[in-house]
């Protein structure tokens, strides 16, 4: 079954309050794991992969979405 999301349903979801309080609960995330590499973490690679996916979340567009379940259903 295809996935289908229009770009209002996107806007929408992005400025639903839920949505909001998760990306508010990401971006804190990513500054503790700034903070976790400047402290000299053992783990750099784990939590530079971590803040990368953060990052992708929060910065996704539309667009960006479309094309990745458009990829995923060819696969």
């Amino acid at each position: 079954m295809a996935v289908v999301v229009t770009e209002e349903e996107f806007k929408s979801w992005r400025q639903h309050r839920v949505t909001e309080a998760f990306m508010k609960a990401l971006r804190n995330d990513r500054e503790w794991l700034k903070e976790v590499l400047l402290a000299g973490s053992e783990d750099d690679a784990n939590i530079r992969g971590r803040a990368a996916a953060i990052t992708a979340i929060l910065t996704m567009q539309y667009e960006e979405l479309m094309e990745a379940v458009k990829e995923n259903r060819d696969a």
